[in-house]
């Protein structure tokens, strides 16, 4: 469900573009927007590209997998 979102995070770290890394960033925000219509926790979501926007970031990695323990079980996810 979020491979497209790994996709666009892994090419707005490696551009060196700025105009390529803005393409990009609406590209993810188009892809957010329809994941929300869909259903998926909003939560969860901006925890996601919070943790794939700095890979390096282990605080947002390690919220991300202590909210996705947490987490309420009747929304849809990954």
């Amino acid at each position: 469900m979020f491979s497209k979102l790994y996709n666009l995070y892994w090419h707005i770290r490696y551009t060196r573009n700025p105009s390529v890394k803005r393409r990009y960033y609406r590209y993810v925000s188009v892809e957010k927007k329809r994941l929300i219509e869909s259903g998926v926790d909003q939560e969860e979501l901006r925890l996601l590209c919070r943790s794939l926007s700095g890979r390096l970031n282990v605080h947002a990695e390690k919220h991300l997998t202590n909210y996705r323990k947490n987490r309420p079980k009747d929304r849809i996810s990954s």
